[in-house]
């Protein structure tokens, strides 16, 4: 085999970069529906789970998802981080994210903003309770007075009635006591008219 008759041709090889410029290094990426399926959840739940851990933590989106529609896939951080959110192991969540070199997103809370703000928000929330307690206690303790003097009214207004039913009975009686009077006096009257005629008359 003859090689100086042979042509050399050169091949520009550009070598394949599959390092992603991601916040942290993430070595295992799960689709969709294995997220779904290990930590139970649906679509619709995974999404809440993903914004809470975006909007709350700081997290970075690249770093939780990546894709679009029937291509996502999520980290094995997001599994390990929903895991916990999941399971209410706030302080290990906590404790997963302060470890990971994550920049948080523009606007959103780091985890040393977020425990005072939750304080803030929580002592809030509680004055505010208080407050609507304390004026839902006052109109209350207003509604409880305003019915006494309305049923003191009411228990007012049937004792006048009774007093002048009782009144009105007394005053008819002494009208019927006065006309009987009257009577008798008239037909004594009347009869010793008579004897002082019968009298007069036998004189004669």
């Amino acid at each position: 085999m003859n090689l100086e008759n042979q042509t050399v041709i050169d091949v520009e090889v550009t070598p394949i970069d599959t390092h992603e410029p991601e916040s942290i290094a993430i070595k295992h990426w799960y689709s969709a529906a294995q997220v779904q399926s290990i930590l139970d959840l649906s679509k619709s739940g995974m999404q809440k789970a993903i914004a809470k851990l975006q909007d709350i933590y700081g997290v970075e989106l690249k770093a939780l998802r990546r894709g679009e529609a029937r291509a996502t896939q999520y980290s094995e951080f997001a599994l390990k981080a929903c895991k916990l959110l999941n399971a209410g192991k706030l302080s290990e969540l906590r404790q997963l994210v302060e470890a990971a070199p994550i920049a948080p997103t523009a606007g959103s809370l780091t985890i040393s903003e977020y425990t005072p703000a939750l304080d803030r928000r929580i002592t809030q929330l509680n004055q505010n309770a208080n407050s609507a307690s304390a004026s839902l206690n006052q109109n209350v303790q207003q509604l409880l007075a305003q019915i006494a003097s309305e049923n003191q009214a009411a228990q007012q207004r049937d004792a006048d009635l009774d007093n002048a039913e009782i009144n009105a009975a007394q005053n008819r009686g002494a009208t019927r006591a006065l006309a009987v009077f009257q009577a008798e006096q008239k037909a004594q009257a009347e009869v010793l008219a008579q004897l002082r005629a019968m009298k007069l008359g036998g004189a004669e």
